[in-house]
């Protein structure tokens, strides 16, 4: 399965919504470009970087660094 793939399945899920991500701004969420949800965002990142079979120590620094944006 493709990055977007999963990324478009994992926008389908009820759970998002204790992460703060509304049913809307999951449906209206896409692969590629930004959006307004840092979770979102979140999600993308780690998303790439199990694709890209980046180590586990990678992706949380990439998330740690969107956090502090």
């Amino acid at each position: 399965m493709e990055a977007e793939q999963i990324f478009k399945e994992l926008m389908k899920s009820d759970q998002l919504q204790t992460l703060n991500i509304s049913k809307e701004e999951a449906a209206n969420a896409t692969y590629v470009g930004d959006t307004n949800n840092i979770m979102i965002e979140i999600i993308k990142d780690v998303v790439k970087g199990v694709v890209n079979h980046k180590s586990i120590n990678t992706v949380y620094q990439g998330v740690l660094k969107k956090v502090s944006e």
